[in-house]
Formats: structure tokens, sequence, C-alpha cells
């Protein structure tokens, strides 16, 4: 696997905020997102670099695929690493690409001044995509009873069953539900533990409703600011 440098810089003010929380358990405080964060500059670097050699008969291009990076200049600055569980069918990259991908995007949390950085391991929190059981032993004692997903302990674990078949009546596509995944469980760790309620039907759930419970008559959403 291609690995990064490592940086765990985290400040005492963002980890002292930082709560436990599951998507599709109770919540439990209620959290107001943060509104006051001003846009942040992002610099996202370019997965693939394309090469071209010329010969005396032809020309030959090659495209190399690089490991992916970020680095999203905030605050508060977040530093995180990519894993994937041992029984998992996905290859690290992709997943990394993806998170870098929905992290990296003005809808997502760096519109409201969050910083970013993917380093090799370790940081704030590592994203982990795992199986049913191991996802239940990294959240414990919170009730993930092989069903759901969390933020705690150092770990945004996602349940390798909701990673790659979202539920049985979620209404949009898959890549939707996985924007929601990453964005929903990140965001516990920048402004709590709360949950949010649909705001009225017809509208966009709020990425901080547990959408994998349900939609309560609100659209699906992927998004911070749609």
């Amino acid at each position: 696997m291609n690995r990064f440098i490592s940086v765990l810089v985290v400040g005492a003010a963002l980890v002292s905020a930082c709560r436990s929380a599951v998507d599709g358990a109770a919540p439990r405080s209620t959290t107001t997102t943060p509104t006051s964060l001003t846009p942040s500059t992002t610099t996202t670097p370019s997965t693939t670099s394309t090469a071209t050699t010329t010969t005396s008969t032809a020309t030959t291009t090659s495209t190399t695929t690089l490991p992916p990076s970020l680095i999203i200049e905030g605050s508060p600055m977040v530093r995180f690493s990519v894993e994937v569980g041992d029984d998992v069918d996905l290859d690290r990259d992709d997943l990394a690409r993806f998170i870098v991908g929905t992290l990296s995007d003005q809808r997502s949390w760096i519109r409201r001044g969050v910083g970013f950085e993917l380093v090799a391991e370790g940081g704030l929190f590592t994203i982990i995509v795992a199986e049913p059981a191991r996802v239940d032993q990294l959240c414990a004692p919170l009730k993930t009873n092989g069903r759901f997903s969390c933020a705690r302990n150092g770990w945004i674990a996602f349940n390798s069953l909701r990673w790659f078949g979202a539920t049985d009546d979620w209404p949009a596509d898959l890549e939707t539900y996985r924007r929601y995944l990453v964005n929903h469980e990140v965001g516990h760790y920048i402004v709590g533990g709360g949950h949010a309620s649909c705001t009225g039907a017809g509208e966009l759930a709020p990425v901080m409703m547990q959408q994998t419970k349900g939609l309560d008559g609100c659209e699906a959403n992927g998004w911070v600011d749609p």
C-alpha cells in the first residue's frame, strides 16, 4: 500500500469538542451545526499523471495512477487516515479517493471553514470500512448491532453492509448514501454528537439527520450544504 507522510497535530479545542455518536442510534445531545466559519482555500492534488514518449515510429501515451492526497487549509484542521477491514473486498486507495473527493467538495464541511489533511496513519480519527463484527467491536460500548456505523474513540467505522448496499428502503443512489455516511460521521467529530430532524416534507434531509433509520418525509441528501 502506498502510504503518506504522517502528521499528527490535533488542537486541544477540537479534541475536547469531539463526542461519540452512532449513525442510526438515538442522539445523546442536540448540537447546532457551526455557521460562523468562513470558507477555506482548497488544494486537491491531481490523482493521475500523464507521460508521453516519442519514438521514431509512434507516440505512446501512458497514464499512471498516483496515491490519493488531500490538504485543505482551514480551522479546525482535521488530520485523518484511511483503512480497510481485513475481510472487506475494497481497495484502500479507492476508498481514500472517495473520501478525498467528498471532503474536498465545496458542499462538504470545508464550506464551513474546516480544514482536512489525509495522513498515512493516525490523525484525529481513522476512517475504516469494516465487516459488521469489527465495526461492533470498534464502536463498543455503543450498540451498532451489526447494522450501523459510528464515530468513536478515534475511529469512523463504516459497516461494510451499509457501504456496499445502503439500506433496503434507501430511495436514492449508492453514491449519495456514501457521501452522507462520510459527511455525517465526520460531522460528529466537528460539531459533536447531536442529530438533526427532518425540516419538512419534501425538504432535503439535514446531513446530521439519521438517514439510515428513515427520512420522515425528507429527500435523501449526502451534503452539508447541498
